[in-house]
């Protein structure tokens, strides 16, 4: 398995984006997942180069002064425990680094794989509206 991490989203095309948002009742498209990538702060990709296919993600939102917020990070399943999503995290942190604060939301059990990487807990609350969850029509 050869992995490629990149930030550079000119050559990613729908048709690399293929099985994420497992387990999503309304996913987003793969033109809205391209989409939302290419509209985000700062996204990085990791692509299978043997299949030249995106095997991972992730992506932030920021106002570019003071604050971001790192709304996904995927790996799609027949990859995780490989250490792709370790490096994403990795490499997105270090883009970020000079922001006073980046948040993430996640699920309770997940709080152990980040503070691996200097998080700590705090509480959050959320809004969600899952009619909308394939994307802004």
């Amino acid at each position: 398995m050869n992995i490629k991490y990149t930030k550079d989203l000119s050559e990613i095309t729908e048709d690399m984006l293929s099985g994420f948002f497992v387990d999503w009742p309304n996913p987003p498209s793969k033109a809205t997942h391209l989409k939302l990538l290419k509209n985000s702060y700062c996204s990085f990709v990791a692509i299978d180069t043997d299949s030249n296919k995106v095997v991972g993600f992730i992506n932030s939102i920021s106002d570019g002064i003071l604050t971001a917020y790192i709304p996904l990070l995927e790996v799609l399943p027949e990859y995780q425990g490989t250490g792709i999503g370790g490096e994403l995290v990795k490499r997105l942190l270090d883009e970020l680094k000079d922001l006073y604060m980046v948040d993430i939301c996640h699920d309770e059990e997940l709080t152990p794989y980040y503070a691996k990487f200097g998080a700590y807990p705090g509480y959050s609350s959320i809004f969600r509206n899952y009619d909308a969850q394939s994307g802004k029509k």
